[in-house]
């Protein structure tokens, strides 16, 4: 793992979906703390103002194939000769009730939002395994904590890269790889504008539900709702955190990273549910074993 001294020394950055939002944001704060960045986004003209910062720029599209996405981790590590530090950052928001989402729909919000960061986990873990060092961390969502309605299809992407973070910590542990996943609340971000799409099917018996989420999104749109979340501060502590620097020095990457007054609050009702339906259910749940069995007896796999 990276010690604190080695907080101190510019990291090699490299981001996806930077032309705006969180990807556009912690690009800044990076290169504000004065380390190197390549900045990436599907269309790489969308990144003048980020090279203008001081980025470099390259062309990425995480729905790309394995070796398409090859070829642009050779371009990066051409600038630096490294990658510090992967931060997974491509997503959008598919809205609507689970039964009206159609099989297409589903991989389609799949493919960006869960392959395409195994792709690029694919694509970068070779050289930070090679160099024993770095940190993965992937833009989550505090709604991987709950179940939203109108928005479980969405959600379930964020469950699951939440999973494939926590196993890939303890995979990558030995190789002194730091993994975490980053879960913001709402932030004045684009995804309910350009990075929202609607499922195609509607069913009646949502329409009350379904119409709240566009009314919603639609007064975010026209800025009657504003979203608490400031996307430039929660960067600034991503950057933080993920560098051990500043607010963060000394101390060990978290496995989960809540961010945002909202994603605390809803962490924390998540834990208090769980621990209640758990102390409700837990005796007749560990009732199972068979007769010979004595004590607890764990999978060697697991690790408590």
């Amino acid at each position: 793992m990276a010690t604190a001294s080695s907080a101190q020394t510019p990291k090699v950055w490299l981001v996806t979906a930077c032309s705006s939002g969180f990807g556009k944001e912690i690009v800044l704060a990076a290169l504000a703390r004065g380390d190197r960045v390549i900045a990436t986004a599907r269309d790489a003209s969308k990144l003048q103002d980020l090279v203008e910062q001081g980025a470099k720029a390259l062309a990425l599209d995480v729905t790309a194939s394995d070796a398409e996405l090859a070829k642009v981790v050779d371009q990066v590590l051409s600038f630096y000769g490294t990658i510090d530090i992967l931060v997974n950052n491509a997503a959008f928001l598919l809205g609507g009730a689970i039964e009206e989402c159609s099989a297409e729909e589903a991989l389609k919000q799949y493919n960006t939002n869960v392959f395409g960061t195994l792709r690029m986990l694919r694509a970068v873990l070779p050289h930070m395994r090679e160099k024993r060092s770095g940190v993965v961390a992937t833009i989550g969502s505090a709604g991987g904590w709950i179940g939203i309605k109108t928005m479980g299809v969405y959600g379930s992407t964020k469950f699951a890269l939440a999973g494939i973070s926590l196993a890939l910590r303890e995979e990558l542990e030995p190789f002194g790889i730091d993994v975490t996943i980053i879960e913001p609340g709402s932030f004045r971000t684009a995804i309910l504008g350009k990075g929202f799409s609607s499922m195609d099917k509607s069913i009646p018996d949502y329409l009350p539900m379904t119409q709240h989420l566009h009314s919603r999104i639609s007064s975010v749109n026209a800025q009657e709702f504003k979203q608490p979340g400031d996307p430039a501060k929660g960067a600034r502590v991503i950057v933080e955190v993920l560098t051990k620097s500043g607010r963060c020095e000394g101390k060990t990457i978290p496995s989960r990273m809540l961010l945002g007054k909202d994603a605390v609050a809803i962490g924390d009702s998540a834990l208090k549910r769980t621990r209640r339906e758990f102390d409700e259910w837990a005796a007749l749940a560990a009732s199972t074993d068979h007769d010979d069995v004595q004590g607890l007896v764990m999978s060697s796999l697991a690790k408590l």
